[in-house]
């Protein structure tokens, strides 16, 4: 039988081996079969402990009705939340309450009234704070580096909005650092647990009951004109994003982060450096007149391919990094420079470059300085 230690509210336990299934006797159709007792699901206690924690998301907005020749309040979109401190903070994606003039929470069946603390467009990310006088409980969050390609996946959520509230799917980690085309800042979780609209904003759950990613999209396609076909692909926002975000979020309402000045994209390239092939890094295809990089000596063509001695590969590896620091501070850029590279799509051979160190003193864009 599945053993678990019981601890109240939604914290965290400790799951032991599944012991020995237990056999009976019964009688069908004419003869005795043995019959098993079955065993406990892994994700059963799970689900209950961290149930309470996971709310709906509801976003209004004011809208004129023609019968009434009033403006009211009128659902506009649903998603998932999950409550983290005991204060009624809630974390959501930020497409979910985009636009609202007006958030509720659907919690144990009841619609709480709710605020909007803060949201980061660029993380997809929001923060709700439920102002009614009622104590919610708060789930724990886990660590990122705790998650693994392979370790189970519990999410829970709402799809399709409140008649599918507290839906449970389960599956595996697919994959970790998932880069998507058109995210410049969040490198994702891929799992294979359904994830479906209203899903977004929800918990992704270990089997410890923590809190280990956001759900917020997923792929879809029915294979129909010429179109591949995808089943179980979904992306959640880990926890080493997640977290500092929402701290952020509650504690200031916005959240700063200091600027290199550059537009940079990822350039897949060969591991190391050496004449005749473009390293694999972050591609500089502008740099910002007047900004910090350009004023420390970074040019548009250059190749990032470490920050503070560490390899940069992906410029998500660049652009966490820098979210991670604070204006004011300074970081070591070591630049790989073609002199007159003009095409990233050069077959030949192409002459060899300079490995340049640049020290660059991070800052606020203009709108967030004081």
């Amino acid at each position: 039988m599945l053993t678990a230690l019981a601890i109240s509210g939604c914290a965290a336990y400790g799951v032991n081996a599944l012991g020995a299934a237990q056999t009976e006797s019964v009688y069908a159709q004419g003869e005795y079969v043995q019959a098993l007792e079955g065993v406990s699901s892994p994700f059963a206690d799970v689900a209950q402990t961290v149930m309470p924690c996971v709310v709906g998301v509801s976003n209004r907005a004011n809208t004129y009705s023609i019968v009434s020749g009033q403006a009211e309040l009128v659902e506009r979109a649903t998603g998932s939340g999950v409550v983290v401190t005991t204060q009624g903070h809630v974390v959501t994606n930020y497409h979910v309450v985009e636009g609202a003039s007006d958030v509720q929470v659907l919690w144990q069946g009841q619609y709480l009234q709710a605020e909007i603390v803060g949201v980061d467009e660029l993380t997809d990310l929001a923060v709700l704070r439920v102002t009614e006088d009622v104590v919610l409980p708060a789930v724990r969050m886990g660590e990122p580096d705790g998650v693994r390609v392979g370790d189970w996946a519990i999410v829970i959520g709402n799809p399709l909005g409140s008649e599918l509230a507290d839906t449970v799917t389960v599956g595996v980690i697919s994959a970790l650092n998932r880069e998507l085309e058109g995210s410049s800042f969040v490198k994702m979780i891929q799992t294979d647990a359904a994830i479906n609209s209203g899903n977004s904003g929800g918990g992704m759950f270990n089997t410890r009951g923590e809190l280990i990613g956001i759900p917020s999209l997923k792929f879809s396609s029915t294979g129909s004109r010429g179109e591949a076909s995808i089943e179980g692909i979904a992306m959640a926002i880990p926890m080493d994003v997640v977290r500092p975000v929402v701290e952020s979020l509650i504690a200031n309402g916005r959240v700063t982060r200091p600027r290199l000045g550059i537009s940079v994209m990822t350039l897949r390239g060969s591991e190391e450096a050496t004449a005749g092939l473009i390293p694999a890094g972050v591609y500089v295809s502008a740099v910002t007149e007047g900004g910090p990089a350009q004023r420390a000596g970074v040019q548009a063509d250059d190749i990032i391919i470490r920050i503070d001695g560490e390899r940069v590969r992906l410029h998500t590896d660049l652009t966490n990094t820098i979210a991670g620091k604070k204006a004011g501070e300074s970081v070591t850029l070591t630049i790989y420079r073609i002199h007159g590279l003009s095409s990233l799509t050069v077959q030949d051979r192409i002459p060899a470059g300079e490995t340049l160190e640049i020290t660059v003193q991070l800052e606020l864009p203009a709108e967030n300085s004081a």
